[in-house]
């Protein structure tokens, strides 16, 4: 388990759930590293859409149109991301752009317009996640904790890297048209690095005084001039990450993630007890499935899915009443109260997110939860080594069960396989006749 402490909080990071956690939200320190990391993903956003103007620049109003339609379209006052767009749009066209007009067709649509517009709904959401990453960075506020910041951050970097890999098929073209990353990078790194800098903020509203000028220099060679019917069809898009429903839907990914792992544990617990007496393994079965399902007026979406859970056939199907042969058992029992906790916190957690509950509702559990699998993953470490000598393999069955946990929150899909659940349920009472024939 690595583990990074800052002053304020802790960050962990499971190594197979593969995520980031606090020990407490809101951390300072934490924050300040998110905060560098965003600023240079507002740079990573400035260099896609100044290559994007090198690649219009064929057509002068198809290029001006373009940047018109992100400063319009997402346009807040005062909006710092917007305004360092601007800038640096503006700063582009007047140095390497418009000096070299001449070279430039200025009719109809340019030949990378469809390009660009596949690309539209990236560069939306590149802008508006944006702005609400530095909306919550610069207010302090504390309602997201560092995790789903972590998320929507790591969320965010695809959404650049999608962009990325479509302007890189005609790297060659803007290269050619004059866009040279590692000349224009320091300049707008300079914009951007202050953008959380208390003086920044004040500097923003007074940007307003000079924001006409800039506006009026990039944008009056297009000013009166209908827009192409294609560049004004672009819609405006409200993009998921840290939108409305961003934090209970990241819980939603929690629950399925936390459900794999339960999941894994449970299959590596009998593999490791497949040396025992058969009696160990089904007994170890019957007594989750009691544990998770007692005092429960409703069905368990968490204990009918480890059913599921390929069982295992031991190498020796006797039964004996000799207890000292139970030697895998011994530990194995260490971890039923953390399983059962486990179990019912995730059943609780799942019930909230199929209802109406909120996000503060649920984190309570995601923290119980992770807590549960931490000391049962801390308890089996020690049999990692025999559960794979008989035959566990993470990774296989992880892939078995991923498409029955992700069917978690989709309401038809769990109605479907509700009758072979009825059909695995009467399958288990078989199988453990000869188990309740004996007494333990």
């Amino acid at each position: 388990m690595e583990s990074k402490s800052t002053s304020g909080g802790a960050i962990r990071r499971d190594r197979r759930l593969v995520r980031y956690y606090p020990y407490t939200t809101g951390s300072s320190a934490v924050k300040e590293e998110m905060k560098k990391e965003v600023i240079q993903l507002g740079v990573k956003l400035s260099l896609s859409v100044v290559e994007s103007m090198f690649l219009l620049c064929d057509d002068i109003r198809t290029m001006l149109f373009f940047c018109q339609k992100i400063w319009r379209d997402y346009n807040r006052c005062p909006d710092p991301v917007l305004e360092r767009l601007l800038r640096v749009m503006h700063y582009v066209y007047l140095r390497d752009i418009k000096p070299k007009k001449r070279v430039f067709k200025n009719y109809g649509q340019s030949v990378q317009w469809r390009l660009i517009s596949s690309a539209w709904e990236d560069f939306a959401n590149g802008v508006m996640v944006m702005f609400r990453l530095v909306r919550v960075l610069r207010r302090k506020d504390w309602s997201y904790d560092d995790r789903l910041l972590f998320s929507a951050i790591e969320k965010y970097k695809q959404v650049l890297k999608r962009l990325d890999d479509k302007l890189r098929s005609k790297k060659n073209v803007s290269k050619k048209n004059g866009f040279m990353r590692e000349t224009i990078e320091p300049n707008i790194y300079d914009l951007w690095k202050s953008i959380f800098d208390e003086e920044a903020k004040e500097t923003t509203y007074t940007l307003k005084e000079i924001r006409n000028s800039i506006i009026s220099g990039i944008f009056g060679p297009i000013a009166g001039k209908p827009i192409h019917r294609k560049i004004r069809a672009l819609p405006s898009l409200t993009p998921y990450i840290l939108g409305i429903d961003f934090p209970k839907q990241e819980l939603k990914e929690e629950a399925v993630k936390s459900g794999i792992e339960l999941s894994l544990l449970v299959a590596q617990s009998m593999f490791f007890m497949r040396d025992d007496d058969y009696r160990s393994v089904l007994w170890f079965y019957l007594k989750l499935w009691i544990d998770a399902t007692k005092d429960r007026d409703q069905d368990s979406p968490v204990a009918e899915r480890l059913l599921y859970v390929n069982f295992i056939k031991p190498k020796d199907k006797t039964f004996e009443n000799d207890d000292a042969r139970w030697v895998q058992w011994k530990l194995i029992k260490t971890t039923m109260n953390d399983f059962a906790a486990g179990i019912r916190d995730l059943d609780r957690l799942v019930s909230i997110l199929r209802g109406e509950g909120s996000y503060l509702d649920g984190r309570e559990f995601t923290s119980r939860i992770e807590e549960a699998l931490k000391r049962i993953d801390d308890k089996l470490r020690c049999t990692k080594k025999k559960s794979e000598e008989n035959g566990f393999a993470r990774e296989v069955m992880k892939s078995n069960i991923l498409e029955l946990w992700k069917s978690l929150f989709d309401k038809d899909a769990d109605e479907a396989w509700k009758p072979r659940v009825m059909r695995m349920i009467v399958s288990l009472t078989d199988m453990y006749k000869p188990l309740l024939e004996k007494t333990l």
